[in-house]
């Protein structure tokens, strides 16, 4: 799954035990919410009867295994099922005790069965919802109307409400599908179509051909008005399905997947195994992004269309990194699974790590590793909290397993894995894959699986390393003192909040550090405690792939400005977010921030630029009402106005394609911070229609963005008049943007209300949140007292403290926590916590760090 747009799962039973041969410590494994071994599945096969228009739908599960013991009992995993006929080994009966909250069936049989191999078979029935999880609808507007696609997304343990089964990751077995569908739409599955069979009533029974050994979480069934277009790569018929009237759209997406199967096969060493692989885009937004079925992946419409008439660059490469990532989970996954959810980290950090891998490979003028620096800052703001985990962290429960898909599995992962590349070096690195690839293909490991073959190839200390970043928390924090004979490496730990370490035990890690003195090559060593190195002003951490923040003494941070022009691209982006984490927090002055800056020139690499705006936007919205922002508003204008400049306001011959997404988050800046001719220009693109993609879609943003009330109404009335749901996505994301609070407060309605496409809900309040968490949190309150939301839970459990969490606001603390009290089980609020240390952060920021950046503008004045 792509990332952190939330998902959910239901409550696996507690029966004790852990999953055998499993190489885990008894500290994760203890305790696990997993099903007795009372019947271990093999295969199988099942058939469903779709009600589309009642949202109901009825099965029959026939599931061949074996019993290592006899009894009375057998234990499945349901949820929200109605079980109607039981049956083992052909005899009927038996009773049923369902428990939808542990989300499991035990069924006592009439008679004792002995040990060996025996069918069970199942008839059921149950609902097909409206959320994005488990088996559910999504409707949208067509040009001829209302239509209804039926489709699945089940990780971490969500197929238990198709089918009774055991749902559990190290539970693989074969599966055959059957499905009775529309004969005027199209299913489909993990594997081909084996045969399709007209019937009566304008339907038709399709079945799949069987499925390699796999894991419950990765089926897939999807049922619509699809069509598909398609190529052969590698022998594996690679398609793209969409929606009717798609097919435009689908076309960029199918030319990057046929590219990324072809230099898959070779990276991992391992062909694709399977004879299809689908890409199929849902009519709106999925729990999750989007998710990796084997054989049949699933994505949010925007994570896969892409329309050359319509879409601008970034969405271009934001739909090549998505169809990276889920493509790499086929392999990092699907083939290979993870044995349990505590080593999550290995499918979610490998795969973030590996979608920038193949956009470097594939179209380096991205310059892709170079925006993954964005990835590893995000995983390290979490780290640095009190609400922190370690990588690989116990997971019990299903909301544990539910949460643990956050950035610290993904971005800190990824983080992780960068590191250990450029210590192992690449083609080490390369190479161990490819023997974890062999040796476990079809099977279930735990992280030191992976990591033995890559230490192996290397010939390096390689786990020692892993284990120091995965299985304790924190972020290392490396500080630069001046020493007799150059500069003395004092390793520690970097916190948001510096007193929380008060008491902490000491953390220690083993850290590969480049260093770069001044007119030398870098240099690597693995930190320990301290070291001495040449120079008083080394670059520390050079090429920025150390998972750590480097704090320098006065003169050494001054002298890195002046440097500024000359470090690489990296080095200039890490410099400046360790100098806004460690202001924020107050280990360093908060104005280095704004220096480093000011010492950009104005043609450093496009994506530097456009970290260094992010960075100013995060500031601006830090000051909220106070008076002093108008002031630091007028400061950013006068900092962006050589890059706005040297950008211009259209495209030129030759630029790199990131220019073009700095020139429109530049303008959108440039209004933001009060520049009425930026604004007046806009206005102007948006209203006659012309202009370039890039043009008309940034002026959407800065029109919504600037919105009063009258200009509002026209957006939603324009999104109302949309039929293409990604359209309307647009219009509607771009109306989240507005500042006025008022209109924040407005979006709340909206997003919960008929005008949201399918499962865009909780994007477009997080989106409103970002701006103006107060206003949101005041519309959303009367929302959360009725109850409940149109989200999914673990949806809810995210967005609701990601708004409180922008707050600056005391009162806010008390009414997150509140909120997490009255729906959260006490085992998952972590994201309340979290929320609860970044209120308190940034009250300290307003405190401190924003009157040291004014002193700083203060400064230039003089």
């Amino acid at each position: 799954m792509l990332a952190l747009k939330f998902r959910i799962w239901a409550v696996c039973m507690v029966c004790g035990g852990f999953i055998a041969g499993a190489d885990v410590t008894k500290a994760l494994s203890e305790g696990r919410q997993v099903l007795p071994r009372t019947l271990v599945p093999a295969h199988y096969e099942l058939t469903l009867v779709p009600d589309a228009k009642a949202l109901t739908f009825k099965g029959t599960a026939q599931i061949t295994g074996d019993a290592s013991t006899g009894g009375r009992q057998i234990v499945v995993n349901a949820k929200g099922l109605s079980f109607d006929e039981v049956r083992l080994d052909g005899q009927l009966g038996g009773t049923v005790a369902l428990d939808d909250r542990l989300g499991r069936a035990v069924i006592t049989l009439p008679s004792a069965y002995v040990p060996g191999p025996h069918m069970l078979e199942i008839e059921y029935h149950g609902p097909i919802t409206k959320g994005t999880l488990g088996f559910f609808a999504m409707d949208y507007d067509a040009p001829s109307g209302k239509r209804r696609t039926l489709a699945t997304n089940f990780e971490p343990a969500e197929a238990r409400t198709l089918l009774p089964c055991w749902d559990e990751p190290a539970l693989k077995a074969t599966f055959a599908i059957s499905v009775i569908a529309p004969a005027d739409q199209m299913a489909v599955s993990n594997m081909p179509i084996a045969a399709s069979t007209p019937m009566e009533g304008g339907l038709q029974r399709v079945r799949f051909a069987e499925t390699p050994r796999m894991s419950t979480y990765l089926l897939f069934l999807g049922i619509g008005d699809f069509e598909r277009v398609h190529r052969e790569v590698d022998g594996v018929d690679v398609g793209v399905m969409f929606k009717r009237a798609d097919a435009s759209k689908a076309t960029y997406a199918l030319e990057q997947a046929v590219a990324l199967l072809h230099y898959y096969n070779g990276y991992f060493g391992v062909p694709f195994p399977l004879p299809k692989l689908d890409l199929i885009a849902a009519p709106g937004e999925i729990v999750g992004g989007s998710m990796e079925n084997w054989g049949a992946i699933f994505f949010s419409q925007d994570h896969l269309l892409f329309d050359p008439s319509t879409s601008s660059e970034r969405e271009r490469q934001k739909v090549f990194l998505v169809v990276s990532h889920e493509m790499a989970h086929q392999w990092f996954g699907d083939l290979v699974t993870m044995a349990w959810w505590d080593n999550l980290w290995l499918n979610e950090g490998f795969a973030r790590w590996m979608q920038t891998h193949a956009a470097d490979a594939l179209h380096p003028e991205w310059k892709t590793g170079l925006q993954a620096a964005q990835i590893f800052e995000s995983g390290k703001r979490d780290d640095a909290q009190v609400s922190t985990h370690p990588v690989l962290q116990p997971v019990v429960s299903a909301e544990q397993a539910a949460l643990a898909f956050d950035r610290i599995t993904y971005n800190k992962g990824a983080a992780v894995i960068t590191m250990l590349e450029a210590y192992a070096g690449a083609d080490n690195f390369r190479n161990g894959v490819r023997e974890y690839m062999r040796k476990h293909a079809f099977g279930n490991t735990v992280d030191s699986d992976l990591w033995r073959e890559i230490q192996a190839a290397a010939n390096k200390p390689v786990l020692k390393i892993e284990h120091d970043f995965t299985r304790q928390a924190g972020v290392p924090l490396v500080r630069v003192e001046t020493a007799a004979h150059g500069s003395r490496l004092v390793a520690g730990r970097f916190a948001e909040d510096p007193d929380s370490l008060k008491g902490a035990p000491v953390t220690r890690w083993h850290l590969p550090l480049s260093i770069a003195s001044s007119g030398q090559a870098p240099a690597t060593i693995v930190l320990g405690r301290s070291a001495l190195v040449q120079g008083t002003a080394p670059l520390v951490n050079a090429c920025g792939t150390a998972y750590a923040r480097v704090a320098y003494p006065p003169a050494a941070a001054a002298a890195l400005a002046d440097r500024m022009e000359q470090l690489s691209p990296m080095d200039q982006v890490t410099l400046m977010n360790d100098a806004w984490a460690l202001g924020q927090s107050g280990y360093a002055p908060a104005q280095n921030l704004m220096t480093y800056i000011a010492k950009l020139p104005a043609d450093a690499d496009p994506v530097v630029w456009g970290r260094a705006v992010s960075l100013l936007v995060t500031v601006d919205r830090a000051y909220g009402k106070d008076p002093s922002r108008s002031t630091f508003r007028r400061e950013a204008l006068k900092l962006l106005e050589p890059v706005a400049g040297a950008v211009g306001t259209v495209p030129r011959a030759g630029e790199s394609p990131n220019t073009a997404t700095l020139r429109s988050d530049l303008w959108l800046a440039q209004v933001r911070f009060g520049d009425v001719d930026a604004l007046s220009r806009a206005q102007r693109i948006f209203a006659n229609g012309q202009g370039s993609i890039e043009e008309q879609r940034a002026a959407l943003d800065i029109v919504a963005l600037a919105a009063n009330d009258s200009a509002f109404d026209a957006l939603i009335t324009r999104a109302r008049a949309a039929h293409d749901p990604l359209e309307k996505t647009r219009i509607l994301r771009a109306m989240a943007l507005a500042t006025d609070p008022s209109l924040s407060a407005r979006m709340v309605d909206i997003a919960l209300g008929p005008d949201a496409p399918a499962g865009s809900s909780g994007n477009l309040l997080a989106i409103a949140g970002a701006e103006n968490p107060d206003s949101v949190w005041g519309a959303l309150a009367p929302h959360l007292a009725k109850r409940p939301l149109p989200m999914d839970q673990i949806e809810r459990w995210h967005v609701i403290p990601t708004i409180a969490a922008a707050s600056a606001e005391p009162s806010r603390i008390d009414d997150v926590r509140h909120y997490g009290e009255e729906d959260m089980p006490p085992d998952a609020r972590r994201p309340v916590d979290a929320a609860v240390a970044s209120i308190r952060l940034n009250e300290r920021v307003q405190a401190g760090a924003l009157p040291d950046i004014d002193r700083w503008i203060a400064s230039q004045a003089r």
